[in-house]
């Protein structure tokens, strides 16, 4: 009886063991379906994810908005916009939560020459009308001049723009960035208005650059500004703003 009972209890003890073995077989089956259905989910939504960014809600001016330029967006990037990306970038530029973009965003506007661009990026120059910066709101002020620079080769109201802003301090409003406070943040955008007019390429630019630098009370540093911008002028008259924009430090750097 008890070899028989051992051989019993041995029996059940092999047969408990492979019931235990297949539990944990069909245990482990049963999780890695699981987790091959989660990963198909998983998969199932990025698939739609990146579908919903490459669909037609990422238009050209979202993704002209959104890219990295190391040196500038080119005229041949928006030389062909439509009316309805400049509507899409005029919207992108009202959104507070696309305000890392707004700096891109202000320059293919001036690079567009699209009448609606004048409004849009003078209304944006005029919003929080004073106070602190933070640090995308002042990356996106110091774009402005560039954005109206551009549109002044074909809108004379942005040159007309850029002209009080170079040379009326009262016309800028008083905003402070980090160490910058207001005086010496107006001799910043100043200096950008200047560059703007040299980037515009238009004579009547040219002769304001001038009469800034012999202006006695133009300070050294906006004077010296003001002599590098008449380089930078010649050269959009000589060269043609698609070429200076493709080579922005020139042959010899």
């Amino acid at each position: 009886m008890r070899l028989g009972g051992s051989s019993i209890t041995g029996n059940s003890l092999i047969l408990v063991g492979d019931f235990a073995d297949t539990s944990k077989m069909e245990c482990r089956i049963g999780q890695c379906a699981a987790l091959s259905v989660a990963i198909a989910v998983l998969c199932f939504f990025a698939a739609n994810a990146a579908a919903e960014a490459s669909g037609p809600e990422a238009s050209r001016a979202d993704e002209l908005a959104a890219a990295i330029y190391f040196e500038g967006i080119s005229l041949e990037e928006v030389g062909d916009l439509s009316e309805t990306d400049v509507a899409r970038l005029v919207a992108l530029l009202d959104d507070p939560a696309e305000i890392r973009n707004h700096p891109n965003i202000l320059v293919a506007l001036g690079l567009s020459g699209s009448p609606a661009a004048f409004d849009a990026i003078a209304d944006y120059a005029l919003r929080g009308s004073s106070g602190e910066l933070d640090r995308l709101a002042f990356r996106a002020q110091r774009s402005i001049a560039a954005a109206m620079g551009h549109l002044a080769r074909v809108d004379a109201r942005a040159l007309d723009w850029l002209v009080v802003a170079a040379t009326d301090a009262s016309a800028v409003p008083k905003r402070s960035f980090r160490q910058l406070d207001p005086e010496r943040f107006t001799r910043l955008i100043r200096k950008g208005a200047i560059t703007g007019l040299a980037l515009s390429g238009q004579p009547r630019a040219a002769r304001v650059i001038a009469e800034i630098i012999a202006v006695s009370s133009t300070p050294r540093e906006v004077v010296e500004h003001a002599r590098a911008s008449l380089i930078l002028h010649e050269r959009m008259s000589r060269e043609g703003p698609a070429a200076v924009l493709r080579d922005p430090f020139g042959s010899d750097r």
